[in-house]
Order: structure tokens, then sequence, then C-alpha cells
């Protein structure tokens, strides 16, 4: 009779995980805790990037010229189908076409693609703090620590 609850209490928490499993979303992309959108004066261009701090673990990329307000967007493909990032804040799309490039060492593929300052996600990114991207079925959403959001106002700032 023990073993009988034993099996019909493993065969509920297997059911539970099952559909746990079914009902996790698909595509969606988590990082690394220590991942954030940080600032980076490069001379005659300001960027902002999403990743782990003075490294190359790098998601998602914005990069201006100095007062030129034109934006390069680059994120890693993970989707091969993708021909746009999507980027959606406070509750505004901007979907910006992309091309395909080889990463340093020809291995991974960088999706590349340009949008001015002023569109509507990047100024969603801006009054908000938080942005969801996407590019093909892989998806994942940024949320502007505290300590961050100087940076990105300076970006927004030097950038136009």
């Amino acid at each position: 009779m023990k073993a009988r609850r034993i099996v019909l209490g493993l065969g509920a928490l297997a059911g539970v995980a099952v559909l746990a499993a079914c009902t996790h979303e698909q595509g969606r992309l988590s990082f690394s805790p220590g991942y954030g959108l940080f600032y980076n004066d490069q001379g005659d261009t300001v960027a902002l990037a999403y990743g782990l701090p003075n490294s190359d673990d790098v998601a998602l990329m914005l990069q201006c010229p100095k007062g030129s307000g034109r934006v390069e967007v680059s994120d890693s493909a993970r989707d091969q189908t993708a021909t746009a990032i999507v980027l959606t804040a406070d509750g505004r799309k901007t979907s910006v076409p992309v091309r395909a490039e080889s990463g340093e060492g020809g291995d991974a593929k960088i999706l590349s693609g340009h949008l001015p300052l002023s569109a509507p996600a990047l100024q969603g990114l801006r009054r908000s703090g938080l942005i969801e991207v996407s590019s093909g079925h892989a998806r994942y959403s940024i949320a502007v620590q505290a300590a961050q959001r100087a940076g990105v106002e300076r970006f927004f700032r030097v950038c136009s």
C-alpha cells in the first residue's frame, strides 16, 4: 500500500512537470543574472550593450555615432530564419530589417540593422526602462536597473 502511494505521488509529480514544460513559453531566452544594459563611450560613437560588464558576452548592442540620431541595432542570430529584430517597449513596436553577418572568427552570425533614434520602441525604452527583443522565434526582455538609468539617458542625449 505504501509503495502504491509513492508511485502515485511520483506519477502526480511527473504530471505537474510535464504540464509546466508544456506551458513554458517557446523561444524565451534567459541570461546570466549579471547581465545589464551598460553605456559605453567609444570616442566617435556611444553604445548601450546588454550583456555582462567588461566582456564580449553581449546579446543586444545599440551603437550610434555621436550626434547622428542614427542607431545600429545588432544581436546574435539565434534563429537563422530571422529577417528582422523586433523591439517592443512601452506599448510601441519597431521592426528593424536586418542582414546577417559573420561574427569574429566566422562562427556566429550577427543580425544588424539601422533605425532612427526617434523610433517608437527606442523612445519607449527611454521612458520605461523596459524592452522586449525578438528575432525569429527567439525573444528576451531587458529591464534597465536603477544604477544603469543614467547611462541609458546619456546614450540618448549624446546620440541625438
